[in-house]
């Protein structure tokens, strides 16, 4: 019978551990964004803070930008821009304090794609390990009410979660930042949009139909030769 052998790289544990703590603070800020700043402007940040690591793609690792991603890229965040709701009164802290969480969580998968030496599944096992093991921490010290339905939800959302990162490190290794994040933020946010159309029956107001049609257009633009 084959093992799988792992070898221990000290960056790689340190660094999945760091990520993974940022994973756990940005459930913890997007949860406290949600009921300060609404569901809509939370989501449109968490999306628009894939600037920092294309910022960070360009100037440290020296990806080129062609006139196509570019003009993909500024469609898309066009496109989570307006899926914000600027009528309710906003706490920029949070705000700030959500794409600065998210932004840096999204990098780390980039840095950890250039310079990681484990395997991608031995990483992101740390990572979650890490999220789970700090908010077990908190959960105890809080002293909450256990609920069986809540784990069930952690697992419907965690597993999805986990699987989606895995892939998309291996897209990394085949696909430039410039087009791997923002097609990223694109599938969410038009998954979301076809889930409450298909199986909630949600009728989609304006807004929603040009920020579908803009991130199509976005994608299809990013994707042209």
């Amino acid at each position: 019978m084959n093992r799988v052998k792992v070898t221990f790289y000290l960056f790689d544990v340190i660094f999945a551990i760091f990520i993974g703590i940022l994973y756990f603070l940005n459930f913890v800020i997007y949860d406290k964004n949600i009921k300060r700043n609404g569901i809509s402007l939370s989501i449109s940040i968490m999306r628009v803070s894939l600037i920092i690591p294309l910022i960070l793609s360009v100037f440290l690792f020296k990806e080129k930008l062609s006139i196509n991603i570019f003009i993909g890229i500024l469609v898309i965040l066009l496109a989570f821009i307006l899926m914000g709701n600027l009528k309710v009164k906003l706490s920029l802290f949070l705000i700030f304090i959500l794409f600065l969480n998210t932004g840096m969580s999204d990098a780390g998968l980039k840095i950890f794609e250039v310079y990681g030496k484990n395997d991608i599944s031995f990483f992101l096992f740390i990572l979650f390990l890490s999220a789970f093991l700090i908010n077990l921490i908190v959960f105890l010290f809080k002293d909450k009410k256990f609920y069986f339905k809540s784990v069930l939800y952690g697992f419907i959302v965690g597993i999805p979660n986990q699987f989606m990162s895995y892939f998309f490190l291996k897209s990394l290794k085949y696909l430039q930042a410039s087009v791997a994040y923002p097609l990223l933020g694109s599938g969410v946010v038009i998954g979301g949009i076809l889930t409450d159309i298909i199986i909630w029956k949600a009728r989609p107001e304006l807004k929603q139909y040009i920020v579908f049609f803009l991130l199509i257009f976005g994608v299809i633009v990013l994707n042209l030769t």
